[in-house]
């Protein structure tokens, strides 16, 4: 299957497993196994309903389940080669499909991501990411089938669905992330230097940008207090959902640290100043220059609103 038809597949999908629904669903009626709530759309007696499927229901059901697999696969390269997408994209992607399978098998997907423990500002540990199912009725899981599908289909809408060119580079972590994904927060790279103002007002310019969407941004010098890398600002670059770096100065740390994200699989969304030269390690990526900070709102602007999928929050 070619990529271009990805859209294509995912929602004769979702026809087909409305009508399964609509199909499985009389069947339970009819047989008096389930009996829809007039008033709400629904029933609360959450009992084990795929049980009670006929072996033909149950077979539909698991092929629709396959196909999904099968596009799951190509879902993923897909949203890895697409500028507007991040790994962000990608994680919910992943919660869609395992949600979808688990409404055809009348369960309701759910996930928690990493919690931080704390009790009057002390932080006392971390609880892992954890997923679960609890059983729905059919309208329930109809219902939940087709809201995580159109979930993904919003995402699919902004991704590069062109068949790739030459071998898809793979988006692996190198080891567990050390803090849990920390949604709504940025990580700056970039250069730190007293001598060169004009980096501290592009940093700000950075900063404002991001608030605006309702995102805290800082840079290793809110966190750190010489400009060396260690272990709290890989910890930064690991568990941030968005990396941006400014290659302004060519500063040997800021490759490392583009390097290091990209090591992990991370998206960083890159910028330079007018007349800066890219080197050869990040030549293949799309790093567009700015000519002053007007420039450079503008553009990051309009990738934020791509990448947040709506309009800033703040004035």
């Amino acid at each position: 299957m070619d990529e271009i038809s990805i859209l294509g597949k995912l929602n004769q999908i979702h026809i087909e497993a409305m009508s399964f629904f609509d199909r499985a669903g009389g069947y339970l009626k009819s047989n008096g196994s389930w009996k829809e709530d007039k008033d709400f759309g629904y029933s609360y007696e959450h009992i084990d309903y795929w049980v009670k499927l006929p072996e033909d229901a149950q077979s539909e059901a698991k092929l629709i389940a396959s196909r999904l697999a099968g596009l799951a696969q190509q879902t993923a390269p897909t949203i890895r080669r697409s500028p507007l997408l991040t790994e962000a994209d990608e994680r919910e992607a992943g919660h869609a499909f395992k949600g979808m399978r688990s409404a055809l098998r009348f369960r309701d997907f759910e996930f928690e991501d990493v919690q931080v423990l704390h009790d009057e500002g002390s932080v006392l540990g971390l609880q892992a990411a954890r997923e679960s199912e609890r059983m729905a009725d059919p309208s329930e899981a109809k219902r939940h089938f087709s809201s995580w599908c159109n979930s993904l289909i919003a995402r699919l809408e902004l991704a590069d669905l062109r068949p790739a060119e030459g071998k898809d580079i793979p988006l692996t972590s190198s080891g567990a992330i050390a803090a849990g994904y920390r949604p709504d927060t940025a990580f700056i790279i970039m250069r730190i230097s007293k001598e060169h103002p004009e980096l501290e007002d592009a940093c700000n310019k950075i900063k404002e940008c991001f608030r605006r969407f309702g995102i805290k941004a800082v840079r290793a010098d809110d966190i750190e207090h010489e400009e060396i890398i260690t272990q709290r600002i890989l910890d930064e670059i690991k568990t941030a959902e968005f990396l941006i770096a400014d290659i302004t100065g060519e500063r040997p740390s800021v490759y490392y640290e583009i390097g290091y994200a990209h090591a992990l699989g991370r998206r960083v969304i890159m910028y330079r100043k007018a007349g800066t030269p890219i080197h050869f390690d990040i030549a293949a990526y799309n790093c567009p220059d700015y000519t002053n900070l007007t420039a450079l709102e503008g553009m990051l602007m309009k990738r934020l609103e791509v990448l947040t999928g709506g309009p800033p929050r703040n004035p």
